[in-house]
């Protein structure tokens, strides 16, 4: 692992963090500015997906991810309080947000912006070489 890869992993987890402080504070806001900060980020997730900018859509990842924890920050209960059925199911559920926002939701963000993109432009045609009888029979006289 070169210093270039470990710089872009720092910051993907900065932009995680950032995007968790601000998800928590959606959550303090109201349920509105949740809704439209997840709707921006994965809005610039399929903006990314469709233009094929791999960087963008990383940090666009590392957004929905930050987003997913602080999710699971909001549904948490205390540590004293509750069975420990409770605490395990509060755990699964934890696991599940988080499954849904790393992979599934992401998965089905690229899926929908596979869908969209158009189709792949015809590559030009390529004149084929001349095979050895054509040479032949050519036989340029300059």
């Amino acid at each position: 692992m070169n210093f270039k890869s470990v710089a872009w992993v720092l910051a993907l987890l900065v932009a995680g963090l950032a995007f968790f402080l601000a998800a928590t504070v959606a959550w303090i806001a109201g349920w509105a500015w949740v809704l439209a900060l997840l709707g921006a980020v994965w809005g610039v997730f399929l903006l990314a997906q469709l233009k094929r900018w791999v960087p963008l859509r990383d940090v666009a990842w590392a957004a929905n991810v930050g987003i997913g924890v602080s999710v699971i920050r909001w549904f948490d209960l205390p540590a004293g309080s509750g069975s420990g059925l409770a605490r395990l199911a509060l755990f699964g559920a934890g696991a599940m947000c988080l499954v849904f926002f790393a992979l599934i939701g992401p998965g089905l963000l690229g899926w929908i912006a596979e869908r969209l993109r158009p189709p792949p432009e015809p590559e030009l045609p390529v004149e084929q070489p001349a095979s050895p009888e054509r040479l032949r029979r050519w036989d340029p006289k300059d």
